[in-house]
């Protein structure tokens, strides 16, 4: 049966089908979902929001970051056997880096990066090398660098030389081979545990000797259960923005520049802000009623502390595959 319209409606109808053919349907938005060990309420929390309202803006609307903060998903190796079925990528610490590419924690190395201006050296000048690197070996899109901080050991008994880091019951991250490595080269036998079990134990004596930035250190709440920290770092801990490639893919090329951008923009507010907190959160643990003490580490004992370290850093860095990483970064720190 043939339907006829009134001559009034069919202009009306014929500028409403010439209008969906010139103004298809809007594409619905792309959520990349996305864990970190950031907790909701900390700057680097509120940083990580401020990224992702970032990108929602700066796309349209077309790509937004459904954020799980706060260790929701597990701990970072719990949330690296979850990339690609339920999750599309995560704000590493660089122990999650390093589940996904181990020459990552190249910049970990004991003592190769003894403050912050070495760190930015290095970490800048291998930058371009890690996002080649993840493009084409991994299964990951490295979109922008982080980072802890420097790494302070915090303890119950003060540790000053490599016989108080031998004599400690130190906790390593579960499954944190380099991590394990490195202690092992100071002769420490590490105990391997969750970061989510640290203060149980902690508390009830399983571990008495820690190590984190003091803002990880104070985040995580370990700081009432110990009584001293070194007042100078053993390292420093890099991070990084990672996403599967299938989660990249499905970002509108038009709009790929764009997240990129933001991301790098923010990651380094997220650098500046970590030392910022740093600085911040030492100062309060060793000032009034902070209640930690810092242990001088003398002359003497850093420099064989560092020869010790030294010494190790090609077999280290061997381990993770990373040689060529290493030796640009000695002729980068003249080391």
């Amino acid at each position: 049966m043939q339907v006829r319209f009134p001559p009034r409606v069919r202009p009306l109808l014929l500028a409403l089908v010439v209008g969906i053919a010139l103004f298809p349907h809007p594409v619905l938005a792309e959520e990349i979902r996305l864990a970190s060990l950031a907790p909701q309420d900390s700057a680097w929390g509120k940083l990580i929001q401020a990224l992702a309202a970032d990108v929602d803006q700066s796309t349209g609307g077309q790509v937004k970051f459904k954020l799980f903060l706060g260790g929701k998903l597990g701990d970072e190796s719990k949330v690296t056997k979850k990339l690609g079925k339920g999750i599309d990528g995560a704000f590493y610490t660089g122990q999650g880096m390093g589940l996904l590419w181990p020459a990552y924690r190249v910049l970990e190395l004991p003592f190769l990066c003894e403050n912050y201006e070495e760190a930015d050296k290095v970490r800048k000048a291998l930058f371009s090398d890690f996002v080649a690197d993840f493009e084409k070996s991994t299964d990951y899109v490295l979109l922008g660098s982080g980072e802890t901080g420097m790494v302070y050991l915090f303890s119950k008994q003060p540790i000053a030389d490599v016989a108080g880091m031998k004599a400690s019951k130190l906790w390593v991250w579960e499954s944190d081979q380099v991590a394990s490595d490195i202690f092992k080269v100071f002769g420490v036998s590490p105990r391997p545990l969750d970061i989510l079990t640290v203060v149980q134990q902690l508390k009830s004596g399983g571990i008495d000797t820690v190590y984190n930035s003091p803002a990880g250190a104070v985040a995580l709440g370990w700081t009432g259960d110990v009584a001293f920290v070194t007042d100078r770092p053993l390292t420093y801990a890099s991070g990084g923005f990672v996403l599967t490639k299938s989660a990249w893919a499905k970002i509108p090329a038009a709009h790929q520049e764009t997240v990129r951008n933001v991301v790098l923009k923010h990651a380094e507010k997220i650098v500046q802000q970590a030392r910022i907190d740093n600085d911040a959160a030492m100062n309060r643990l060793i000032g009034a009623g902070g209640g930690l003490k810092k242990v001088p580490i003398p002359d003497a004992k850093y420099q064989e502390l560092k020869k010790i370290a030294t010494a190790a850093w090609p077999s280290l860095a061997g381990s993770l595959k990373a040689d060529a990483y290493l030796q640009k970064a000695r002729q980068i720190l003249g080391k």
